[in-house]
């Protein structure tokens, strides 16, 4: 998708994925025909829809039910069909043509469009495509912001339009190539119990239960032979972690720099089940700003909790780091928070209403979960502090830092004859 070598970097891939997007031109969807749509080779309707056909599994122990929609794209549109959503959530089987889903007001697109429709009256048109495109799934992901539709992403990444076709029993426009659609409506009034489900901080807990809004399926359509997609999210790293993290952690940055701040580029931390975010700002970010320490700690907490809401609201704790810091990998990173974060000055903490972090940490408290108040997030700041800020760093004692390029070369050189990796 993007054309690198297998052996890029993390960092240089995000790069990569953001300068495509940007340079890429959004490309209206090529409708195509029934007969030239794969997802179209097989239709249920009526007494014939039964989800249970699909080999659906009980994936881990304690999960409640069959979770159908692990790692699809569930599409809705606003009623005035100028914003149409993808993303991606969990959705169970409650009988061959009922589901339930995540559809989480305040917080998430879905659910916002969701509302939409509650203040119309009417249940939400809905439609999940299980099995799609590599560049389909990456915008589910994502984090852009409200009122921009993922498929214009999408096509921008591409610099392509992609194959669509229209649903069977609503206006919804879904992926072409899809190895299974569902489609239906989501209530705005009737609800059955959710969970619990073991969810990607790596936790399953027994008593996290609760209504969720009834989907109700009008239509499914599928591939012959149709590959149905899983995501067991569990304890890091697993696929979840690498989508959420990478195309968070661009959207993050985009964020960041579209707000005037000298971040070089931040991530979701796959290790850290995407609960710390690392952002990585230049050497001279006080020269660029004006700001000292404390001021710019709390710029970055304004725009990420406070100005943009969606980006933030499921991260408590970010990382701040110096250039020299890579934030895909955990050994530097360990490093830095070890030797570089100060207990006391270094640690801020904020209060924005409405943030606590995912919710499914082992951490979070009932009063948490119930007020949906804030508590907990704090930016830890591996910066100078403002004393030494303007003095020289210190020399880093590391190998290719530390050492004359003639020498490094030597032993780089001879790896191989003394019996170690080269790489």
């Amino acid at each position: 998708m993007l054309g690198m070598p297998p052996d890029s970097g993390l960092m240089d891939m995000l790069e990569a994925y953001r300068d495509a997007v940007k340079t890429g031109k959004r490309h209206d969807p090529n409708i195509v025909s029934e007969a030239d749509a794969p997802c179209k080779e097989n239709k249920w309707f009526g007494d014939d829809i039964d989800l249970n056909k699909f080999p659906t599994p009980l994936g881990r122990l304690g999960d409640s039910a069959r979770y159908i929609n692990q790692a699809g794209i569930n599409i809705c549109q606003t009623p005035d069909g100028k914003w149409t959503n993808w993303s991606t959530n969990r959705g169970c089987i409650v009988d061959k043509d009922t589901m339930t889903g995540l559809w989480l007001r305040k917080t998430q697109h879905n659910g916002i469009i969701h509302e939409m429709w509650d203040k119309e009256g009417k249940d939400m048109p809905f439609a999940i495509a299980l099995g799609v495109s590599p560049a389909v799934a990456t915008q589910a992901a994502s984090r852009i912001p409200d009122w921009v539709d993922e498929y214009d992403v999408a096509s921008a990444l591409m610099d392509a339009p992609l194959d669509m076709v229209k649903c069977e029993t609503n206006e919804l426009l879904v992926p072409a190539d899809s190895e299974i659609v569902i489609e239906g409506t989501v209530s705005i009034t009737d609800k059955k119990i959710d969970g619990p489900f073991g969810e990607f901080p790596g936790y399953l807990f027994e008593d996290a239960k609760g209504p969720a809004p009834v989907m109700k399926i009008t239509a499914v359509t599928f591939r012959n032979n149709p590959i149905l997609p899983l995501a067991l999210p569990g304890v890091p790293t697993d696929t979840t972690h690498i989508c959420m993290g990478f195309f968070g952690g661009a959207d993050i940055t985009d964020t960041l720099q579209d707000a005037g701040l000298p971040v070089i580029d931040a991530l979701m931390t796959f290790e850290s089940a995407l609960h710390w975010t690392v952002v990585r700002v230049h050497s001279d970010w006080h020269k660029r700003t004006g700001l000292n320490t404390d001021d710019f700690i709390k710029k970055i907490a304004e725009v990420f909790w406070e100005k943009n809401k969606h980006v933030g609201h499921t991260v408590a704790k970010i990382i701040v780091v110096g250039e020299d810091i890579d934030p895909s990998r955990p050994d530097l990173i360990s490093w830095a928070f070890a030797t570089r974060n100060h207990a006391r000055d270094g640690t801020y903490f904020f209060d924005y209403k409405g943030f606590y972090g995912t919710g499914l940490e082992a951490y979070t408290n009932v009063n948490e979960h119930l007020s949906h108040t804030s508590s907990g997030l704090c930016i830890y700041s591996c910066l100078a502090s403002k004393e030494r800020m303007g003095f020289n760093r210190p020399l880093i004692m590391r190998f290719e830092d530390n050492y004359p390029p003639i020498l490094q070369e030597k032993v780089l050189k001879n790896l191989e004859r003394w019996g170690f990796d080269s790489d």
